[in-house]
């Protein structure tokens, strides 16, 4: 009885001496290094994108009276940068050697997932962070300072502290608090913008893998 094509695939997979699918591994070896390089190749423009865009962001912010806000900000994600390089195994996948397509991936699915593990539980205070610098940049910015002068002068009932009015500075407040609460999710909505097809990728592929190993 001739075998069906699922088996083929299957003795070909398993098997690295058959002569049934002799193709089948090395579709897959090169597959598994097509994806993981376009993820990391993906990840290194990331982070050029922070260190080259977090500057111009503050020269921005400094044309519109804002420069502290800018430098925050700045300092924040680039040391993000910075403090992440100084953990290689987060940085680097380190490939395993020696091994088949399917323990290669496998390595790489749990780095990348250590890797994600990090950097949520890191960059979700950089968003509460931002904002707060971005606020306190408005109203001390010329433009910012003016509208907080109108609107003291239409609503003279406010009470104010250091000029500002003390509803303004509650709620810029309850605002941060709830972008922090909500950082985890922020991070999750961020990798999924940019990685989601990548990264669902890698998990059917180790899923596909796995079927055949059964």
């Amino acid at each position: 009885m001739k075998k069906t094509i699922e088996a083929t695939w299957r003795e070909g997979f398993l098997d690295p001496d058959s002569l049934v699918a002799p193709k089948v591994n090395d579709f897959y070896s090169r597959k598994s290094t097509h994806i993981v390089d376009r993820i990391q190749r993906m990840q290194h423009i990331n982070e050029i994108a922070i260190v080259i865009g977090a500057p111009i962001l503050w020269a921005f912010l400094s044309v519109l009276g804002m420069p502290l806000a800018g430098a925050i900000i700045c300092v924040a994600w680039v040391g993000l940068i910075v403090v992440r390089r100084q953990f290689p195994h987060i940085t680097k996948f380190d490939e395993p050697a020696g091994v088949d397509s399917y323990r290669y991936l496998k390595a790489f699915q749990q780095w990348l997932k250590n890797r994600l593990a990090w950097g949520r539980r890191y960059q979700r205070h950089l968003y509460p962070l931002t904002f707060i610098a971005l606020a306190t940049g408005m109203w001390e910015s010329p433009a910012g300072k003016q509208w907080v002068r109108i609107l003291v002068e239409n609503n003279p009932g406010l009470h104010l502290f250091q000029g500002i009015p003390l509803i303004l500075i509650a709620g810029i407040v309850m605002i941060a608090i709830v972008v922090a609460l909500l950082g985890g999710v922020i991070f999750d909505f961020d990798v999924n913008t940019v990685y989601r097809n990548v990264i669902r990728k890698v998990d059917e592929m180790v899923a596909e893998m796995e079927e055949l190993r059964r």
